[in-house]
C-alpha cells in the first residue's frame, strides 16, 4: 500500500470513530429525552433534530465504508499491476542483457505500465472522493454556523 493511501486509510479510520463516537452521543441524547409525546415542543424539535443527525451520520459512514471497498479493491488492482509491470521489465532486462530485441516484450511492458498508471490514478481518485465525501458534512456544518 502506498503512503497516501495509508494515510487516508487512517484519515477514514479516524472519521469512523468520530461518527461512532457521535451516533453514541445522539443515541444517548435520545434516549434521555424519552417519547415525544411527553417532551414539550421545543424538547420535541432537538429530538427530530437530533435523528436527523443521527441519520446523516449513518449515512455518511456508509458511503465511507463503500469508498474503502472500492478503495481496496483499486489497491489490489493497482498491486497486480505493478507486480506484472516488474515481471515483464525483468523479461525485457533480460532481453537486453542478451541483445535479442523483442517488439512484443516491449509492448507487453509498455502497456503494463500503462495499466499501472491507470490503477494508480483509479486508487488516487477513490481516496479523494472518500476524503471529499468525509469533508461534506464539516464544510456543510461550518455554511450552516456561519450563516446563522
Amino acid at each position: 500500500m502506498n503512503e497516501g493511501a495509508a494515510t487516508a486509510m487512517s484519515e477514514i479510520d479516524e472519521l469512523q470513530q468520530r461518527l461512532s463516537a457521535a451516533l453514541d452521543r445522539i443515541g444517548q441524547g435520545l434516549g434521555a429525552l424519552g417519547p415525544a409525546g411527553d417532551a414539550s415542543g421545543s424538547a420535541a424539535q432537538a429530538a427530530e433534530n437530533m435523528a436527523k443527525d443521527l441519520e446523516d451520520a449513518r449515512a455518511a459512514r456508509a458511503r465511507l465504508e463503500a469508498r474503502i471497498v472500492e478503495l481496496e479493491g483499486d489497491l489490489a488492482r493497482l498491486g497486480k499491476s505493478n507486480d506484472q509491470l516488474r515481471e515483464v521489465n525483468e523479461a525485457l532486462r533480460s532481453a537486453n542483457e542478451a541483445q535479442v530485441g523483442d517488439s512484443q516484450l516491449t509492448n507487453s511492458a509498455l502497456s503494463a505500465e500503462v495499466e499501472a498508471l491507470r490503477a494508480s490514478h483509479a486508487a488516487s481518485q477513490t481516496e479523494v472522493r472518500a476524503i471529499l465525501d468525509a469533508l461534506a458534512p464539516l464544510v456543510a456544518a461550518d455554511t450552516a454556523t456561519e450563516e446563522a
